[in-house]
């Protein structure tokens, strides 16, 4: 742990010139610099942890051997999953950084050296096949795992080892990390809302991890898991960037866009009339542009005019038509219900003003 630093005793205010609160500005002092969090290994059927560069192998309470599973709260995990290459195959246990590494599974870390690939869909060591087991079975040089960020169910807080820790799930368990949600989901927890116990499957040579619920977490540590979820360090253990962040809450919040209030769909309407008005009107200017090419100011001028008045009359019958077939419909309405005094549809005898107010009554 590290030496504790604090503002002397009656430090006083900050000053007014400064605008009110600008801590967010001291992201600057460890812009590049990460905090060291611990990583929850696996050598062979043992647990371990890796911490500033010392590694503590986890021991049964009895002394009696490396005990063979650990309890935690799964924080949050990856939505990607990460890649990791060794050029000379992983050797189980070793602390050695890999050759080539992607936390999102779509392109190389920018840190890595010596990348294989562009892009990891591409890369000739994503591909299947591309190893083979002492077993005979076809498999991957680059490892699929997913990132997941944890803590001791029996100390979350967990200060001596940083906090947060990592804990890559390997290939073989992704199944059974997906089965084991898809089982919290049935009964409605969240897969952070309950210590998990984590555990080697005895049947297996490798290491394959099995998933169980112990318990619910209690009001207290809820509180605590909701708190530490929204904390960087998390997202440094995850490898999240802002830009990923903001990606994924873009389409996990993305909905279809509906007009809040009748008033939008009034307005709506109103823009689609204009737009409609708009593009009559270009639709008669282009004609009349067309067909003028060669005349005269004073007949392309006149030429506008009667294609103006022939839509203007146009519109006008088919306004007549439409009031008409109105007029007929009301009458047989009065003459069967038997009804005295129904007003008189006067629609027929409306003059068209104007071209953008014969539009108005069509739309």
């Amino acid at each position: 742990m590290g030496t504790e630093i604090a503002l002397p005793k009656g430090f006083g205010a900050i000053s007014s010139v400064f605008g009110g609160n600008k801590t967010g500005v001291n992201d600057e002092l460890g812009a590049g610099v990460n905090s060291s969090y611990g990583i929850v290994g696996i050598k062979g059927k043992v647990w371990s942890i890796r911490f500033a560069g010392e590694e503590k192998q986890l021991m049964r309470e009895d002394g009696d051997g490396p005990r063979n599973s650990v309890e935690v709260v799964l924080l949050k995990a990856s939505p990607s999953i990460s890649k990791i290459f060794y050029k000379n195959g992983y050797v189980d246990g070793a602390n050695a950084a890999p050759d080539c590494w992607s936390a999102d599974g779509i392109k190389p870390d920018s840190s890595v050296q010596a990348k294989c690939h562009s892009t990891c869909a591409d890369c000739p060591m994503n591909a299947w096949g591309s190893r083979v087991t002492d077993a005979g079975k076809q498999g991957k040089q680059c490892a699929d795992s997913r990132r997941v960020a944890v803590v001791p169910s029996d100390d979350m807080d967990n200060d001596l080892f940083g906090g947060p820790m990592l804990l890559r799930i390997p290939a073989a368990s992704l199944k059974d990390l997906k089965a084991y949600g898809d089982l919290l989901s049935s009964y409605q927890y969240p897969y952070y809302g309950a210590v998990t116990k984590i555990a080697f499957d005895p049947s297996e040579a490798f290491p394959k991890l099995v998933f169980s619920a112990i318990r619910p977490l209690n009001d207290a540590e809820a509180a605590k898991v909701l708190k530490l979820r929204e904390d960087k360090r998390v997202a440094t253990v995850l490898s999240e960037t802002a830009a990923t962040v903001a990606a994924s809450n873009a389409a996990t919040e993305e909905k279809k866009a509906v007009p809040s209030s009748p008033f939008e769909q009034d307005i709506q309407k109103e823009t689609a009339k204009e737009t409609v008005k708009e593009t009559v009107k270009e639709s008669v200017k282009e004609t009349v542009k067309e067909e003028s090419k060669g005349q005269s100011p004073e007949q392309v001028a006149a030429d506008e005019k009667r294609k103006a008045l022939a839509a203007k009359k146009a519109a006008a019958v088919e306004a007549a038509k439409k009031a008409a077939e109105e007029a007929a419909r009301l009458a047989a309405a009065a003459e069967e219900d038997d009804e005295e005094g129904l007003e008189e549809d006067t629609s027929t005898g409306t003059s068209v003003e104007s071209f953008d107010a014969m539009l108005d009554k069509l739309l």
